[in-house]
C-alpha cells in the first residue's frame, strides 16, 4: 500500500510540474487584449506572470510585453522588454543537458522555451522599429548588427532550413540609408531579394521597385542582373521618394497570428525499424499517415513493437477581421500597403521543418516511458490482486498523461506585417489609415493629425489592427 501511495504522490507531482499552461495563458489573456486593449493586457500579463508564464517561459513573458508596449506606443518600455527577451534567448542558446534529460521523462514543456526562429526575427524587427519611432538611428544601427548576427546563427543552427527574412533585410537597408551607409544599404537590398526568393512570400512589388531604383542609382546593374530584376523597369514611386527627399513610411499589423493546438498521432514503433503513425489533417479533416526511421531505444530489443499515441503542436488559425489597410495622406488617397511578412506562413513553415525531428524525439520518449512503466509494474507487484490492478492502472495513466504537446508561442503577434512608402513635401501632413476586412469593409480607422516631416526625413507610422 505504501508503494501505491508513493506512486500516486509521484504522479501528482509530475502532473503538476509538466502541466501545459499554453491554452490557459491564451484563455486568460486574449479576451483582455481583445475587449480592453493593450494597457489592460499589459497589466494582466504582469499580474499573472508567475501563474501563466513561470521560469520556463521567461522569453515569452518579456516578448509578449514588448509586443503590447509597441502597439501601445510605449516604445522605450517595449525596447526594454525586448532586450530582456533577447538576453533570455542568448542565455539559452547553449543547450542545457539537465533540462534535456528532464524532458526525456516528462515532455518538452519542462524545457525552457527558446523561441521559434520567426519569433527571434520579429523581435529584431520590432526592436528596430522601436528605435526608429524614437528617432534613434544609432540605436537602430546597433539592433541591425544584432539582427544580422541572429540571422547568421539561425542559418548555422538549422543548416539548409531557410530562416532568413525579407522584411528584416528590407528594414536594415532603410536603417543603413538613414545612417548614410550607401554601400551597406545596397548589400542589404540585394539580400532582401534573395531572402524573399528563398522564403514563402514573393518579393512585394513596391519593395522590388525601391530596390531596382536604389541599385540603379548606385551603379549596381550587375547586381540587378544577378537577381533577375529588370534594370529598365519603371520606378515612379521610388523615383518620387528620391526626388522629394523625404517620405512617410506606414507599417501596419493586420489580423491575429495563429496559436498552437494539439495534433494527435497514434501508431506503431518498431525499435531499430520503422515508426508508422496516422493522424487527422487539421486542414482537410482527412486521415493521413507518415513513416520515419525508428532508432533502437534502451531496454528494447531490435524488432520489438510498441503501440503508442501522443500529441504534437499544430497551427490553430483565426478568422482575422482585418485583412489589409487603405492609407490617405492629405489629398492623396487609395494607397494600399503590401504584405511584407506573413506570420501564419512563417509558423506553418517552422512546424513543417520541425515535424520529423519532434515526432521522432517524442515517440522515443513515449517508448522509453512505456518500458519504464512495465518495469515499475513488476517492481511493485504484491500478493494482493486489487492493489496490483490499481498500481497497473495508475502507472499506465501516469505515463500516458505525462505527454503534453509544447504549445508555447507568442500570443499577440499580427497575422501579417504590411508596409508602404509615400513621398511627401517637408511640413505637416494629415494621415488616415483604414483597417479593412476581406470585403473592404472598414473595421477601424486611425487618424494621425499634424504629422511633421522634416527635410530629408523618413517618418514612420505604426498601425496596430490585431483583430
Amino acid at each position: 500500500m505504501k508503494r501505491l501511495l508513493l506512486l500516486l504522490t509521484t504522479v501528482t507531482v509530475l502532473f503538476t510540474g509538466c502541466a501545459n499552461k499554453s491554452m490557459t495563458r491564451y484563455e486568460a489573456l486574449a479576451p483582455v487584449f481583445e475587449h480592453k486593449g493593450c494597457e489592460a493586457a499589459i497589466a494582466e500579463v504582469k499580474k499573472q506572470q508567475e501563474d501563466l508564464y513561470g521560469d520556463n517561459t521567461e522569453f515569452l513573458y518579456y516578448f509578449d510585453l514588448g509586443v503590447l508596449y509597441h502597439y501601445n506606443g510605449n516604445y522605450k518600455e517595449s525596447a526594454d522588454n525586448f532586450a530582456k527577451a533577447e538576453k533570455v534567448y542568448d542565455d539559452l542558446y547553449t543547450r542545457s543537458i539537465t533540462n534535456e534529460a528532464a524532458a526525456i521523462v516528462t515532455n518538452d514543456n519542462i524545457r525552457p522555451y527558446r523561441a521559434r526562429p520567426f519569433e527571434v526575427l520579429v523581435l529584431h524587427e520590432l526592436q528596430i522599429m522601436n528605435y526608429l519611432a524614437q528617432k534613434d538611428v544609432d540605436g537602430a544601427m546597433v539592433e541591425v548588427n544584432r539582427a544580422q548576427k541572429a540571422m547568421t546563427e539561425l542559418y548555422q543552427k538549422d543548416n539548409d532550413k531557410t530562416n532568413d527574412n525579407g522584411f528584416l533585410r528590407y528594414l536594415t537597408a532603410l536603417v543603413y540609408e538613414m545612417a548614410d551607409e550607401p554601400d551597406e544599404a545596397a548589400i542589404a537590398y540585394y539580400k532582401t531579394v534573395k531572402a524573399y526568393n528563398e522564403n514563402i512570400l514573393n518579393l512585394p512589388k513596391e519593395v522590388r521597385e525601391f530596390i531596382i531604383e536604389y541599385l540603379k542609382r548606385s551603379d549596381r546593374e550587375d547586381d540587378l542582373q544577378k537577381l533577375g530584376l529588370n534594370a529598365s523597369a519603371e520606378t515612379p514611386k521610388a523615383t518620387a521618394v528620391r526626388d522629394a527627399g523625404q517620405e512617410i513610411v506606414v507599417i501596419g499589423y493586420a489580423g491575429h497570428s495563429p496559436i498552437l493546438g494539439e495534433l494527435y498521432l497514434s501508431g506503431t514503433y518498431v525499435s531499430g525499424g520503422a515508426l508508422n503513425l496516422t493522424y487527422k489533417d487539421g486542414k482537410t479533416g482527412r486521415m493521413q499517415s507518415t513513416t520515419a526511421i525508428a532508432p533502437s531505444v534502451a531496454g528494447a530489443g531490435n524488432g520489438e513493437t510498441f503501440h503508442i499515441s501522443f500529441a504534437l503542436p499544430e497551427a490553430h488559425p483565426f478568422k482575422s477581421k482585418v485583412d489589409h489597410f487603405n492609407v490617405s495622406v492629405d489629398n492623396q488617397s487609395g494607397i494600399r500597403p503590401e504584405k511584407v511578412m506573413a506570420l501564419d506562413k512563417e509558423l506553418e513553415m517552422n512546424l513543417k521543418d520541425d515535424f520529423a525531428a519532434t515526432m521522432t524525439r517524442t515517440a522515443i520518449r513515449v517508448v522509453l516511458r512505456t518500458i519504464a512503466a512495465q518495469a515499475a509494474k513488476k517492481a511493485m507487484e504484491t500478493d494482493n490482486a486489487l492493489i496490483n490492478l490499481f498500481t497497473s492502472l495508475g502507472t499506465d495513466v501516469a505515463q500516458t498523461q505525462l505527454e503534453k504537446a509544447d504549445l508555447r508561442i507568442a500570443l499577440f503577434l499580427p497575422n501579417s506585417f504590411q508596409m508602404t512608402r509615400i513621398p511627401v513635401e517637408p511640413g505637416s501632413h494629415e494621415v488616415t489609415v483604414a483597417a479593412e476586412g476581406p470585403a473592404n469593409n472598414t473595421v477601424k480607422e486611425f487618424k494621425f493629425d499634424n504629422v511633421s516631416v522634416k527635410k530629408g526625413e523618413k517618418k514612420f507610422i505604426f498601425v496596430p489592427a490585431v483583430k
